[in-house]
């Protein structure tokens, strides 16, 4: 249930938001019909490098990389943690993991991942959360009261339906193959779910969602419309098409033999992949492409792409441990996915804003995931919500050629993690990018400008800086509330 201050509190908001719309649409000459519709693509394990316009050359992402000269190009794109339902969640209320507690994936766990002989030297319990809170104002339920149709479409994975009550509770007025975790395969059948009950053995799941988007958003309506499509692909399980497998493995055997394909990171506990190689990964990726390109094309031909926002980016940064089968490589950009280098929350972004964004602009001013909903917002006119979308700033300037006043950004990944990572928090400020790791028990400082692969630590030769900032790190987690790990006694 939703308690009654919130419920207060959102009505007197959507009075007040229609009021102004009103007012707007009156002296435009507009009508709510009018307003931009919004199509929001969030994918799973996305990594910085995973598409041909950041550098990959084995994998093929032909629509996203026309996509990239087309729309607006951020090449410093944060995700606010390295793993999947901590992001999520911020997406959703413009709030860091610290602040609103889902530092984890969920249900989350207190495992201490470690190498072999080795013991845990803190800990931490699982996330504070355990989903997505009543209290929050989602950016859902902000454009559904102002008179959108909200959906949403895909994976969920921000706490159990049974606590949280799954997209309906939380803003969007219909919801299609909700995945409440991580159960899901890209064939039929899709693990215990019925997802798509018209399907037959072969169907791909990444298909049948964008069939499913595509019916949405070309749907007659007389409101604007909202979808958060969320796709599984790149989750593990990854499995291609048997054809783009085949031309993949080709594409293999005209590559060089690596006598080591592995790496195990000095802060790290399972081996990273070298080089993009895995057919199936890239397989399943160019299926993904495909589909956004389907989706873009579906929006030209019924005649809504020049009323239509699109951002297209993902969760956290690809997964490149050996943790489980087919992983990709963020190289060279250091390790990935659970990690706070740079591989493991950096992610591409999109955006396309007809009528305001640059066609084929690129900023590489840092931005983050809790960035999109102040951003959405004020694209379509609406008031902003400060007191809610706290730890973000919208972009609206930087899609203007303009440029935002923040310069400083937060992480806190407080867990062992199974792909690889140990207890972390981290802070970036300016060029800068501090890293205080707890199990090792010392911070890495990297000019991340001039060293995007994270291979000069400069701690020791800069103390004073290094010493500044993670006492900013420190002040801003003591403010948020975050969990610290603790030392564990011997």
């Amino acid at each position: 249930m939703i308690n009654a201050k919130k419920l207060l509190s959102r009505l007197y908001f959507c009075c007040l938001v229609a009021m102004v719309l009103s007012n707007a649409s009156e002296a435009q000459g507009l009508g709510t019909h009018q307003r931009p519709n919004i199509v929001f693509i969030l994918v799973d394990d996305f990594g910085w490098n995973d598409v041909g316009y950041n550098g990959s050359t084995f994998y093929e992402t032909p629509r996203m990389d026309g996509l990239s000269k087309e729309w607006m190009r951020f090449d410093n794109c944060y995700t606010p943690s390295p793993m999947c339902s901590p992001t999520r969640v911020s997406i959703l209320t413009g709030k860091n993991p610290a602040r609103h507690g889902v530092t984890q994936w969920l249900m989350g766990s207190d495992t201490a991942y470690v190498r072999e002989g080795e013991m845990p030297r803190v800990y931490c319990p699982g996330p504070k959360s355990q989903g997505i809170q009543d209290s929050e104002c989602t950016v859902g339920e902000t454009f559904r009261d102002v008179g959108y149709e909200t959906a949403f479409y895909g994976k969920w994975h921000m706490g159990p339906f049974k606590t949280t009550g799954g997209p309906k509770r939380h803003g969007f007025d219909s919801q299609l193959a909700v995945i409440e975790a991580n159960g899901c395969s890209m064939f039929h059948p899709f693990g215990n779910h019925n997802y798509f009950p018209d399907s037959m053995p072969g169907d791909n799941f990444t298909d049948l969602l964008t069939d499913a988007a595509i019916d949405f958003v070309t749907r007659k309506r007389d409101t604007p419309f909202y979808l958060h499509l969320c796709h599984f692909a790149m989750h593990d399980p990854i499995k291609s098409k048997n054809n783009l497998r085949t031309r993949f493995e080709a594409k293999l055997s005209g590559l060089p033999k690596l006598e080591v394909d592995r790496e195990l990171d000095r802060y790290g506990h399972s081996p990273q992949k070298l080089r993009q190689d895995d057919p199936d990964y890239a397989g399943e990726l160019k299926t993904l492409d495909e589909n956004i390109g389907r989706l873009v094309d579906s929006l030209i031909t019924a005649g809504m792409y020049d009323n239509t926002i699109i951002i297209l980016t993902g969760d956290n940064g690809g997964r490149s441990s050996f943790f489980k089968p087919h992983p990709t490589s963020m190289r060279p950009l250091r390790t990935g996915k659970t990690f706070l280098f740079e591989g493991g929350v950096r992610t591409p972004l999109l955006i396309h804003w007809p009528g305001h964004s640059l066609a084929g602009l690129r900023s590489d001013v840092p931005v983050t995931s809790m960035d999109f909903y102040p951003t959405l917002l004020e694209m379509a006119g609406v008031p902003l919500m400060p007191t809610q979308h706290v730890d973000g700033v919208s972009l609206v300037p930087l899609l203007r050629g303009e440029t935002i006043s923040r310069n400083t950004l937060y992480w806190h990944f407080p867990h062992y993690q199974g792909e690889g990572a140990y207890p972390a928090s981290a802070i970036r400020k300016g060029d800068y990018k501090l890293i205080v790791n707890y199990h090792h028990d010392d911070s890495l400082l990297f000019n991340v400008v001039n060293d995007p692969n994270e291979t000069n630590n400069l701690a020791t030769a800069m103390p004073g800086k290094t010493k500044a900032l993670k006492k900013q790190l420190m002040a801003y987690l003591d403010e948020t509330g975050a969990h610290i790990p603790q030392t564990l006694t011997k």
